[in-house]
């Protein structure tokens, strides 16, 4: 994978440094940049935050990458995380008061004076929501959105907003303090390397590619299911719910790059361009939306509490965990080919995966299927002849997995897009008209919203989930156990 690289020294400064956004994905990261070198010779990690002191703050640096984090697999080398720990920087204070950036400018600034890499400066704002208003104000006051030595560029976690209106109204929160070049939305399934290849794939194989039409497809298929529940996220989620956390943002950005057409040239806005025709065209009714929600269950022989039984989560709420719908793209290419999607939390197992399944004499028999986590890869199944005197054709499943062909090459999404944000690449981010389109279409969903259905933990859903596709005489396609597993 083309990585982009940098040589000029900066700041990263980290808001909300001692949050679980940070812990889960971030510092593994930034170590993994680190690990490979790709990192310039004078950078700086600054966090920001005010649950611990200085000696805490690495302790749990150091825990998000040693922890059971499913983001961060592999070991860590102690003497390079030393060498990377003289690069870490702690700021602790509370980011709702005017004081608090006011000295954050005054400690950068002394860092420059200081020979430290202050000048080129990079935000990643991994705060709710909420508080945008305040740390918008706050960066222009204190004049933290310029920087006296370099560049300042900010990265802003999704989902922007709630809706239509109020993605419109922090689009202009931000862009009341910082330029459009400054600004880096951040989906972090834009930047995971399966993503990235289905473009490839499809556009660079002619094999394949005439085939991905209506003469051939049946049916594509979306699958983003976890095995796990909404974790710390209570107060967060009980106000945002599976459609809205990643169907307004994960799941489209898929669906775009499974169908759009393919760009004209290799910039970055001829690009995101084709992802923003494709958005723009998906059309569904929220009659043929589904929504459920985890109840208690049984999971590997133990007892999983429900939904309304995790912290911060109110005791008669209605939030959808999970979500299943058809829709359409209003194309030639896909006319009339449903798209079938299904997203949630305590499902039966942890996959994401795009399939498009082709016309065959059995709804199944021949499917191409791109993995996007976890063992990621692409596989083709087919139907063949079963070896022996007699006549017994069998499916037979043709694989090509990342981890066999490209070991010790493979990134993580927010290393490739953190890298990006430095380089100033914008292909793998979302522009304020995607994000507007993909409201336009969630919203009409929210508002006109089917009941929420139980399903029980590690099921695959509730049994509406079920109707949806198979009124239409199909299925859900089984995720492939042994998908690269070998």
């Amino acid at each position: 994978m083309q990585t982009s690289s940098f040589e000029s020294p900066f700041s990263f400064i980290i808001f909300g440094g001692s949050g679980d956004n940070s812990y889960q994905k971030i510092y593994p990261a930034l170590y993994d940049i680190a690990e490979k070198k790709l990192f310039p010779k004078d950078f700086a990690i600054i966090a920001t935050g005010r649950k611990y002191t200085h000696e805490e703050f690495y302790d749990f640096f150091q825990h998000s990458l040693t922890s059971d984090n499913r983001h961060h697999k592999h070991s860590i080398d102690n003497d390079f995380f030393k060498s990377l720990q003289e690069h870490i920087y702690f700021f602790p204070g509370d980011n709702t008061k005017m004081s608090f950036y006011t000295e954050l400018n005054d400690y950068l600034n002394q860092l420059t004076k200081k020979g430290l890499p202050s000048g080129n400066r990079l935000f990643y704002l991994g705060l709710p929501q909420t508080l945008y208003p305040t740390v918008f104000k706050n960066l222009k006051k204190s004049g933290l959105h310029t920087s006296p030595h370099g560049w300042t560029r900010i990265l802003i976690e999704k989902p922007i907003g709630s809706s239509l209106s109020s993605a419109k109204r922090y689009d202009k929160l931000f862009t009341d303090v910082f330029k459009e070049d400054q600004i880096f939305r951040l989906d972090h399934y834009l930047g995971k390397e399966t993503l990235e290849n289905i473009m490839s794939f499809r556009f660079e194989n002619n094999i394949f590619e005439d085939l991905l039409h209506s003469q051939f497809l049946d049916n594509i298929q979306i699958t983003a299911a976890e095995n796990f529940g909404i974790d710390k996220r209570g107060s967060f989620y009980d106000g945002t719910g599976a459609l809205k956390d990643v169907g307004q943002n994960h799941i489209l950005q898929m669906v775009a790059l499974a169908t759009m057409g393919k760009p004209k040239d290799s910039n970055d806005n001829t690009l995101v361009n084709e992802r923003l025709r494709l958005i723009k065209s998906l059309k569904t009714r929220p009659s043929d939306v589904v929504y459920g929600q985890y109840a208690k269950g049984v999971v590997n022989g133990k007892i999983v509490k429900g939904y309304l039984q995790e912290d911060h989560v109110k005791p008669k709420s209605n939030t959808d965990t999970f979500f299943a719908l058809k829709a359409y793209v209003s194309n030639s290419r896909f006319e009339g080919v449903p798209i079938y999607i299904r997203a949630g939390k305590q499902l039966e197992t942890w996959v994401t995966e795009i399939s498009y399944i082709f016309k065959s004499q059995k709804h199944g028999d021949n499917v191409l299927t791109f993995r996007i986590q976890p063992n990621e890869g692409i596989a083709l199944k087919f139907l063949t002849k079963k070896p022996g005197f007699t006549k017994m054709i069998e499916p037979a499943i043709m694989q090509f997995c990342y981890k066999h062909f490209h070991k010790g090459e493979s990134f993580d999404a927010y290393e490739k897009l953190i890298l990006d944000a430095f380089s100033a690449r914008r292909t793998s981010f979302n522009t304020s008209e995607e994000i507007e389109a993909e409201w336009r279409f969630i919203d009409p969903l929210s508002r006109d919203r089917t009941p929420t259905r139980f399903y029980a933990a590690g099921s695959w859903g509730p049994q509406e989930a079920f109707d949806l596709i198979e009124k239409d005489g199909r299925y859900w396609i089984e995720p492939y156990a042994a998908f690269c597993q070998i």
